[in-house]
């Protein structure tokens, strides 16, 4: 079953590390590590193929040492988890997490070959080191509080504690088994995908190979977004429905040649919503909202100020609280997804702040104190000389019908990062960007195939260690069980 293809390194031929059992000691960690800020809080060889969480277990892992560490940031502490397996490929994996976490013991789940970002277990089944940090930011709400903004926590969850996590990782790794990393690799979706593009902006000399998915990059500019359709809306005077929404997207795919047809468009579907004023009760009010929804948030003068989700993408729910905005099941008014909400409250440091009365004025201000007030979150360095001198190689994807996060989001990075770094030619040497038509965020569970984990890391591990470029790659689409529905293949743009 494709969910549990999960290696793209082959361990069968590693033989265990001499030594590593008597080398898993806390004390002997703690004194070879001699930093006075970090503590080793615990060492322990699993070998029982097993990992027990407080929901469920993982089985069938090798054996490894688990690594338990605290480090202080300054005020706060951090949580680090460092697996190393006893036979060891002589790699290191940095793992991300999601939204406003950067990963921890949350984070460590079954493997899925389906579901792409990688994890402790998926690393150590292919031989891999790996690590994984909380940043000391455990709660939900972790920015402000007595309205206070947090810049420790902050630069925490922006930069510096994944490249802490990979230093201090690679460290470990080092000394249980007494000989250096030879190869370093990250791979992070969505949150982690900003995590992965930091390390390649900020931190160019910490990875070799670097896989960003559907990357949470431009973060102080398409965040803001799950508050546009209210505004619009609040605007208008007027909710739009759940239901008149979905007509609208629908309309939208059957102009592009049906569902089937609009899923494997690679550009934004051509659709004016005022082809159906006076259709299915729809009125003009109606067409200009989703018009305004769709074309995303602009200035006074109808500038672009960032970019909406396209004609026909479903980028929103009904109840459950995933999409840029959903509806309540209740009451069908519209609410934003809850780290747009999160975001807002950063920006204004209140840790209560709402604000689903918002207008389009309102709007504008809001975005311009996210984009100024918390510029360096953005995460859209384009200058990427350092990690390409050093022989970095970097992956993008992400799907066209992303609900959360704006693929012409990424399209415009790849084209700012084409300009600065000489043309398309010159970056393609180091970086390769693959947008899939109809895939969804961050697993192949979607309207169309997706990357794989396995194929991805397969591709990247080849042009890091054997200079092989990745070109066309293989992607599929499962069920929810995780079987194949059908397969297809994406060329790098």
């Amino acid at each position: 079953m494709e969910r549990d293809n999960n290696v793209f390194f082959d361990p069968s031929s590693l033989t265990e590390t001499p030594g590593i059992r008597q080398r898993a000691d806390a004390a002997f960690l703690q004194n070879a590590l001699g930093d006075p800020d970090l503590k080793v809080t615990s060492v322990s060889v699993n070998e029982t193929g097993v990992y027990k969480r407080p929901l469920g277990k993982i089985t069938g892992l090798p054996p490894y040492v688990e690594v338990r560490l605290r480090h202080r940031t300054g005020v706060h502490e951090e949580n680090l988890i460092v697996w190393s397996p006893l036979c060891w490929n002589d790699r290191f994996m940095g793992t991300g997490g999601g939204g406003t976490g950067t990963g921890g013991a949350q984070y460590i789940t079954c493997p899925d070959n389906t579901s792409r970002g990688q994890t402790l277990p998926k690393a150590i089944l292919n031989g891999f080191t790996a690590a994984t940090t909380d940043a000391g930011n455990g709660k939900r709400q972790w920015a402000v509080e007595n309205g206070v903004f947090d810049r420790e926590r902050y630069e925490n969850w922006r930069s510096r504690s994944t490249h802490r996590m990979t230093v201090i990782g690679k460290r470990v790794a080092e000394i249980l088994h007494e000989r250096p990393v030879r190869f370093s690799y990250f791979h992070g979706g969505s949150g982690g995908g900003r995590q992965a593009m930091v390390e390649a902006q900020e931190w160019p000399a910490d990875y070799d190979g670097i896989w960003a998915s559907c990357p949470a990059i431009n973060w102080t500019k398409f965040l803001p977004e799950g508050y546009w359709p209210l505004a619009v809306m609040n605007d208008a005077g007027q909710i739009l429905s759940a239901k008149k929404l979905s007509l609208f997207s629908q309309a939208a795919r059957d102009a592009a040649g049906g569902d089937e047809a609009f899923y494997r468009l690679t550009e934004p579907a051509a659709f004016d919503p005022f082809t159906l004023v006076g259709t299915h009760g729809v009125t003009q009010t109606e067409a200009e909202i989703v018009r305004d929804i769709w074309r995303g948030p602009v200035d006074e003068n109808g500038e672009r100020l960032w970019y909406g989700f396209r004609p026909g993408v479903p980028f929103w729910n009904v109840g459950i609280p995933i999409g840029a905005f959903y509806y309540q099941l209740l009451t069908g008014k519209p609410r934003p997804f809850f780290l747009s909400t999160h975001h807002l409250r950063w920006v204004r440091e209140d840790e209560k702040a709402a604000s689903y009365g918002m207008t389009v004025a309102e709007y504008r201000d809001f975005f311009r104190q996210s984009v100024t007030k918390l510029a360096d979150a953005a995460a859209d360095r384009a200058d990427l000389s350092a990690f390409r001198d050093r022989g970095g190689k970097l992956l993008i994807d992400h799907g066209t019908c992303d609900p959360l996060i704006p693929v012409d989001g990424t399209l415009d990075y790849h084209r700012k990062l084409c300009l600065i770094m000489g043309g398309k030619n010159a970056v393609d040497r180091f970086c390769r960007v693959y947008i899939t038509p109809g895939d969804g965020h961050g697993d192949c569970r979607w309207h169309a195939p997706g990357l794989t984990e396995q194929v991805g890391m397969a591709a990247l591990l080849a042009w890091v260690e054997h200079g092989e470029a990745p070109g066309e790659l293989r992607t599929v689409q499962v069920d929810r069980r995780g079987h194949t529905l059908r397969e297809s293949t994406i060329k790098a743009i």
